[in-house]
């Protein structure tokens, strides 16, 4: 009987796994400008201003950036939680301090404060590894704050911080089974049980 329970579970949890998926939001396919509703890979940013400019160390491309609203929110377009493994971001203005929020807290991020034991300088590019952080794994959404924006969120000039190459996995949303699917199962179930106990008697 556990024996079956055993492969069982694993059918499952390689089911599961095999069907997260991972991505990164580069927005290099995006248009210049601000956009309400914008979507890319199944993940969807509630607002964003993409800009020309060079980030994540590569040639003058759309990123995004945070100086014409206060916030913007991803979220999955289907609804599934996430992880989020890492995000390249600059502060380009001196007084641009930003936060990451998700339904787990907060952490925020300023020019002077230490990353991997550097100080976050103004104009320069760096990768912040969240992997290991517990406040970005099965999350609902990641909302992306430039706190230094006025309460209008049109603070042109009050801060800039710009971000790119959201390294992203989906988690898999567990669905019911279906009622004919799961009579199969247990059906296959019961023979199988049926056909060990007859090797048993024999």
């Amino acid at each position: 009987m556990s024996y079956f329970k055993n492969v069982f579970g694993a059918v499952a949890l390689a089911l599961i796994a095999g069907s997260a998926s991972a991505t990164v939001i580069d927005f290099d396919r995006g248009s210049l400008g601000t956009h309400t509703g914008y979507v890319q890979q199944a993940f969807t940013f509630d607002k964003l201003r993409l800009v020309s400019a060079s980030c994540a160390s590569k040639p003058v491309q759309p990123c995004a950036a945070e100086n014409a609203f206060r916030d913007t929110t991803m979220t999955h377009v289907e609804g599934n939680t996430f992880n989020v493994s890492s995000m390249w971001f600059s502060l380009v203005s001196n007084a641009s301090p930003f936060t990451l929020v998700t339904n787990k807290g907060k952490a925020s991020f300023a020019i002077g404060d230490l990353l991997n034991g550097t100080a976050i300088q103004m104009g320069k590019g760096y990768i912040l590894d969240l992997a290991a952080n517990s406040l970005f794994a099965n999350v609902s959404f990641l909302k992306i704050i430039d706190s230094s924006l006025g309460k209008a969120g049109t603070g042109h000039g009050k801060g800039n911080m710009r971000f790119d190459n959201i390294d992203v996995t989906a988690n898999p949303s567990v669905a019911a089974v279906p009622v004919p699917a799961a009579g199969v199962l247990l059906l296959g179930g019961l023979a199988g049980l049926a056909g060990l106990r007859r090797r048993r008697k024999a």
